[in-house]
């Protein structure tokens, strides 16, 4: 990465947390005043130096690499950002009020999985990982 002027780690996954995509080492090899952007930090972050920072103080250097890690990004727009969330939900919840829950969920794979809890008992497996505790069928 000897040209690099900016990296941007961006990990989703069902687990709590990311993986880590940097580690110390490479870091170490970057040319000084890179900058380096993790917009997982919010499953702990895709690069081994990341921590979770503030729009007040959203960035740090560590070995001359500029780190931005922001937790919440979406929060820097709060109002576009809640227009396209409500844009893209609205249309499931609708379905969840005129069908129930059940119904809903039997007649939409997107919603069924975000089942995580049905009557007190965890039904994704990640968040039982999570809470190391066992699966059980509702």
């Amino acid at each position: 990465m000897p040209k690099t002027d900016l990296v941007i780690g961006g990990v989703l996954t069902k687990e709590a947390k990311a993986p880590k995509l940097i580690r110390i080492d490479v870091l170490k090899k970057m040319r000084p005043i890179i900058v380096i952007v993790d917009v997982a930090v919010d499953q702990s972050g895709c690069f081994e130096t990341t921590k979770p920072t503030t729009y007040e103080e959203p960035t740090y250097v560590i070995d001359d690499v500029v780190h931005y890690s922001v937790a919440n990004i979406p929060g820097a727009v709060p109002y576009k950002f809640t227009v396209g969330l409500t844009n893209v939900t609205l249309p499931y919840v609708i379905k969840l009020a005129n069908e129930g829950w059940e119904k809903a969920c039997k007649n939409s794979a997107p919603l069924a999985k975000g089942l995580n809890v049905i009557n007190g008992k965890i039904v994704y497996k990640e968040i039982a990982k999570t809470f190391d505790t066992t699966l059980e069928m509702a």
